[in-house]
C-alpha cells in the first residue's frame, strides 16, 4: 500500500538502542541500520527499508 497507492519508495524508521524489541522487529521485517540518532534524549538507531517495484 505503501508503494502502491502512496508511491513510496522507502521507509524510516528509528528506535533507542534499549528498545531490544523494535530493533529486532526492524531487522526481522527488512530495515537495515543506517545511522545514529538521539530520541527524547537516549541514544538511537535509524533504519530503512527500501520498497522494491513489483516484478
Amino acid at each position: 500500500m505503501a508503494r502502491d497507492e502512496y508511491g513510496l519508495r522507502h521507509l524510516i524508521a528509528s528506535t533507542t538502542l534499549d528498545n531490544v524489541g523494535s530493533l529486532a522487529a526492524l531487522r526481522r521485517t527488512g530495515f537495515t541500520p543506517v545511522g545514529e540518532v538521539v530520541l527524547d534524549g537516549r541514544p538511537g538507531l535509524r533504519h530503512v527499508c527500501g520498497l522494491a517495484p513489483d516484478r
